[in-house]
């Protein structure tokens, strides 16, 4: 598995994918943004997945654990096949 998908968790509710996008696309091409919306309230969950063209846009992104976005701390990782294949449940 590639390692150019990344999980980002303690996300702001109020959070977007345009948000995201301008955030993290000075690390890379990014391929695809994933935030999952609660059915109900249609809000961002907490949680995203963003998928980069290129792995080595990884490791800029990965610096980002522990920073502020939206006044939340992030948490970064590299996004594991048992969190995607959570995530699809």
């Amino acid at each position: 598995m590639p390692n150019n998908k990344i999980y980002l968790s303690n996300l702001d509710n109020e959070a977007t994918e345009s948000q995201l996008q301008v955030y993290f696309s000075k690390y890379g091409e990014i391929k695809n943004i994933h935030l999952p919306l609660d059915k109900k309230t249609k809000s961002p969950k907490g949680y995203a997945f963003i998928t980069f063209v290129e792995e080595a846009s990884v490791k800029g992104a990965l610096a980002q654990n522990g920073q502020p976005f939206l006044e939340q701390i992030l948490t970064v990782e590299i996004a594991t096949e048992k969190r995607q294949q959570k995530q699809k449940l």
